[in-house]
Order: structure tokens, then sequence, then C-alpha cells
């Protein structure tokens, strides 16, 4: 028999990369012997990250996500993107995310998720997605005092370029309090850590100075020069420098960012509710003009979820 609980908790891996492991879950359903299942839930975020990464033009979004989940482990999830920032708001687009999840052991502490997912995100939208074709995701997960997570990410954009995300999570259960006949209702909290690593494409800009040779005509007549040497010709070369600018594709495996999160849970029976802050510090960030892209941010996420 399935525990609905972990297929729950990794479908949350579809949504990882879009939200930084903002996840649905539903710790509160026990196992049972219904073939299918259903989670529908609706996501605020103050701004979407990737990777630890936050693109320049970032906008607060609202994530309505639903979710068809075998007994078997199999789940198909979509999510849909809309922009809510002010008069500018309105749909990006959505995502489909099939997948698989598995365990090795039964009592689950051994387990992992499969997925792939197709963007269809529009290429003017200002959230940071916009660029992906697709993504193929994968995690390794153990479950005892603390859970540990290892996952990784590879990524196509829309110019066929790619990219490879790993994420290392660290993550503990603190129950405030249970609720209900079999203690599976209450409020918990979840100190978790994630430490980001990977590719970074993005295209540098550089310049190149060259001496190039130009002829310069007719000379004054009355030069000192032409009155020293009446011989010389009346053209002569000079070498001018000139300046070229060149752009070159930058490819590198290297710390993306460093996040800490407390997601703050409350179950009762198929329903959940959560609000999670978020203090993120990415590293080796390109830079833009007159900005500081590898300082700390702040953002959170708020919503909620129903499984049937």
């Amino acid at each position: 028999m399935f525990k609905l609980t972990t297929i729950i908790i990794l479908t949350g891996l579809t949504l990882s990369a879009a939200a930084q492991n903002a996840k649905p879950d539903t710790a509160g359903i026990q196992s049972t012997t219904k073939a299918i299942y259903f989670n529908a839930g609706l996501q605020y975020m103050s701004n979407l990250t990737y990777a630890g990464r936050k693109d320049q033009s970032s906008v607060p979004i609202l994530l309505p996500t639903f979710t068809v989940i075998s007994k078997h482990g199999l789940f198909l999830n979509a999510i849909d993107y809309f922009d809510v920032n002010g008069p500018k708001s309105g749909a990006e687009g959505l995502s489909i995310t099939p997948g698989y999840v598995f365990s090795f052991d039964d009592k689950k502490q051994f387990g992992g998720a499969i997925s792939a997912t197709k963007y269809f995100i529009t290429n003017k939208s200002p959230i940071i997605l916009s660029s992906f074709n697709a993504t193929i995701d994968g995690q390794l997960s153990y479950t005892g005092i603390f859970k540990f997570t290892l996952s990784g990410t590879y990524g196509i954009d829309k110019n066929s370029k790619h990219d490879i995300i790993n994420n290392i999570q660290l993550e503990k259960d603190v129950w405030l309090f249970k609720t209900g006949v079999l203690k599976s209702n209450g409020l918990k909290i979840t100190p978790t850590v994630n430490l980001y690593s990977g590719t970074q494409s993005f295209i540098e800009t550089y310049y190149t100075n060259s001496q190039v040779p130009r002829a310069l005509a007719d000379p004054a007549v009355f030069s000192p020069i032409t009155s020293l040497f009446p011989g010389l010709s009346k053209q002569e070369v000079l070498n001018q420098t000139v300046t070229q600018e060149k752009q070159r594709e930058v490819k590198k495996y290297q710390l993306l960012a460093l996040s800490g999160s407390l997601p703050v849970t409350y179950t009762l029976n198929n329903w959940q509710f959560s609000f999670t802050p978020y203090l993120t510090k990415p590293f080796n960030q390109v830079s833009y003009a007159n900005s500081n892209t590898n300082g700390s941010y702040f953002f959170f996420t708020a919503g909620a979820s129903l499984t049937f």
C-alpha cells in the first residue's frame, strides 16, 4: 500500500525549480487503497526565483497547481503562472510535469523521484522561467533524524543551450502540536537549508584593441616637415587604435547560492495551509550595470492545497 504522504511531498520537485522547494504537502493523509488521488493548490510567491537566482525584472506571481497521483507512484502535475504585478498582471503560461516517485525500502526511508517538465511561457514574460524550454529532474533522499535530499536538474532553454543544476537539501520536521485521533493533523515547522551549484550560461561582453594602418592624404603644404623635406609624399601612413566590442558564451560549474527557509505548515485532514520565508545568498552571479546582484535577498511564499 503506497503512502500518499510520500507521493505528495516528492511531487514538490516539480515546484522546486520554480520556487526553491516550495512544496505541496499533505502530511495528514494516511495510507489508503484508492488508486488515484488529486491535489489542487494555490500558492503566492513574492518573488519567483530559480536555484537561488532572481531576475532583475522579477515580479510576484500566483501559482495554481493541480496534480494527479497514482498509488503506484506515477503523477502528472500542471502549474499556471500568473504575474500579479499591479496593472501589468496577466497569465504568463504554464508547465506540465509527468513523473514517478519510488522508494527502496518498506519503511520508505530511502527514496527518490524522476520527472520531466515542459514549459509554455511567453518569451516576453518578466518571470525568470520564461527562457526555459524543458527540464529533466531527479532526486534521491534519506529520511532519518533529518531528511537529506540530493537533486539534479538538466535544463534546456529556448535557444537549445543547456545547464546542469545540483541541490543539496537538509531539513527537519518539528511538530509544535498534533491533533486528531491519528495525531496526523497539527502545526509544524521545517527548518531547511539548500545549497545550489551548477553551470551558468550567459553572454559576456568584452573589448579588444588593435592597431589598424590608416592613410592620411594631403598633409599640410606649409608644415615644417614639407619645408625640410620637399620630396616627402603627399600621403603618409599612421597607425590608429580601434576598439571593438565582442561577445562570447561563458559556462562554468560553480557554487550558485545558499538558502535558508522556515516553512510553517498547518494540516487539517485533507487541507494544508503553509507560509514559508526564505533568505538567499547568491554567489558568482553575473553583474549588471549599477547593481549588486550578489547581495542577499528575502522573499516568501504562502498557499493552501487540498487532496481528494
